[in-house]
């Protein structure tokens, strides 16, 4: 099925010069089924262009929705990222999680159905204000086997309040099939497991905060 566009064209005289008197319509024909798909192409290669693709053990490949991703870990079937959302923003770099299903031929890939990710955490570092400057928050994060031998994710944190210097601390623990969130403030009862050789610092960096 072909469908028909006039498009407008001003007539012209003996020389190829344009006369006057308006314009005629041509009838342009091209086939309907090249459109959308033309468009669903492009927006498809505009979605993922800048979204990196990391590489993981195995010689496999896990596509991420992420800007700058980096590999960090591979813990009981999830990745562990860190990268951002979005490019030209003010958005730190944060950590997250995806995970790993098998896919075919395809590799590895996020879950087909659901969101990639539901949260973003923060990267390891010491944060500034990002108006006065000031030091407000140090955060160390350590990954592996970092809990009860379990694979783990733990982040230990220094948060300055009116009353000063505020310790904290948050878990999680891969388990079989879920993922178990712990949140101490006040204190940070899993220092003990950071001694463990398999349990790795990720190095912190300096940043601001976000406005």
């Amino acid at each position: 099925m072909t469908a028909h566009n006039p498009i407008a064209v001003p007539p012209r005289g003996p020389y190829g010069e344009i006369a006057p008197g308006g314009a005629i319509q041509l009838p342009v024909a091209f086939p309907m089924k090249a459109v959308p798909f033309l468009f669903l192409s492009f927006l498809l290669l505009a979605s993922r262009a800048g979204a990196d693709e990391i590489q993981l053990s195995g010689q496999r490949a896990l596509e991420t929705d992420l800007y700058e991703a980096r590999l960090i870990s591979e813990l009981r079937g999830y990745a562990i990222l860190s990268g951002r959302s979005c490019v030209n923003c003010d958005e730190n770099t944060s950590i997250y999680i995806q995970k790993i299903s098998a896919n075919g031929d395809e590799g590895i890939s996020a879950e087909a159905g659901t969101d990639r990710y539901t949260d973003r955490y923060t990267y390891p570092g010491q944060y500034a204000d990002y108006e006065s400057k000031r030091v407000v928050e140090k955060t160390r994060m350590f990954y592996g086997r970092c809990y009860e031998n379990e694979p783990a994710l733990l982040w230990l944190s220094e948060s300055l309040t009116e009353s000063g210097w505020v310790k904290s601390e948050y878990l999680i623990v891969f388990r079989e099939g879920h993922l178990e969130h712990r949140y101490n403030e006040g204190r940070q009862p899993s220092t003990f497991y950071i001694e463990n050789s398999d349990c790795r610092e990720l190095p912190g960096i300096v940043a601001e905060t976000e406005p």
